[in-house]
């Protein structure tokens, strides 16, 4: 008897029975013979007295687990069986990307097939972007809380560390400029200078006239931000109402945020685009419109 099942443990290792790397989703109380029907449908053919064999002659009683696996090209049975019996399972990766909103976030956590579970209309600003790991079948619920407690530690580390007679009142206040700066600015120098520019604005008690909140209130998607629009009184406009606008307009990350808590101490009221991913400050309005005709001509310089 121990010669046959020596024959057969040896055979398995030079049988090749997994032609290509293939994925394969176990799920819970899925019997031995579903198992093997379903490797079947994907190509992997294997016999159920080989399969049988090598379970019982194994160490340890053979008790897979559920979870989605990645069986390797020429795995014999045995790695089979110790991939499922390990819980080896395939970790998958979602990544928050800076500046996404409640809206777009919402959109791939849902197409996201990997993961789990419903979720309700998503608050802008609250969570971290960042790269998160996970298993198949992650609630999408518990993603979020993971997000949210990033972007909390975060926020009350800078919360705890802000500037004497700071202007902003609260956290959230820091969480809804942080997520302008996000969509105005890129590098982490940039959005120093912009968030000086908004400070001082505040700071002098004059709107803040960004682009960006308009568009987000008038949910734009890239089209031209018209007359029409500047006048309104949409509580995102910026150049109508004073202050900051009701609620965040995007995920910030940490450069937008620490922005805030490094506050550079300028006299810039102005800023426009220099044609090269990053901005022109001016001190006057004079000097912007100025600024404003080099971007115009497309002669922006460093």
């Amino acid at each position: 008897m121990i010669s046959i099942v020596y024959f057969y443990f040896e055979k398995k290792k030079v049988q090749q029975i997994v032609m290509e790397d293939t994925y394969y989703l176990l799920e819970k109380n899925t019997s031995q013979e579903q198992i093997l029907n379903q490797l079947k449908l994907k190509k992997i053919n294997i016999e159920y007295f080989k399969w049988r064999i090598i379970s019982l002659i194994r160490s340890d009683p053979f008790v897979p687990q559920a979870g989605e696996y990645l069986i390797t090209k020429n795995s014999s049975i045995k790695d089979i069986q110790d991939i499922f019996q390990n819980g080896k399972t395939i970790v998958r990766k979602f990544k928050l990307i800076e500046g996404t909103t409640s809206y777009d976030l919402k959109k791939r956590l849902l197409e996201n097939r990997y993961l789990s579970g419903k979720i309700k209309s998503l608050k802008e600003g609250i969570y971290k972007p960042d790269t998160y790991y996970f298993k198949y079948g992650y609630p999408r619920n518990k993603l979020l809380e993971r997000m949210r407690l990033a972007q909390d530690k975060i926020l009350n580390n800078i919360w705890k560390h802000k500037p004497k007679n700071f202007i902003l009142k609260n956290k959230q206040e820091l969480l809804i400029l942080a997520s302008i700066i996000q969509r105005e600015a890129s590098s982490l120098n940039d959005s120093r200078l912009v968030a000086s520019v908004f400070i001082n604005r505040l700071e002098n008690n004059m709107k803040l006239q960004s682009d960006v909140t308009l568009a987000y209130g008038f949910n734009t998607n890239g089209q031209k931000i018209t007359k029409n629009m500047l006048k309104s009184d949409n509580p995102f406009n910026t150049y109508y109402h004073k202050g900051l606008p009701p609620t965040p307009i995007s995920y910030p990350g940490e450069n937008s945020l620490n922005s805030l808590k490094f506050i550079k101490k300028t006299n810039f009221f102005y800023f426009v685009s220099n044609g090269k991913g990053e901005h022109r400050f001016s001190e006057t309005y004079k000097l912007h419109k100025e600024n404003i005709k080099l971007w115009k001509n497309n002669i922006a310089k460093d």
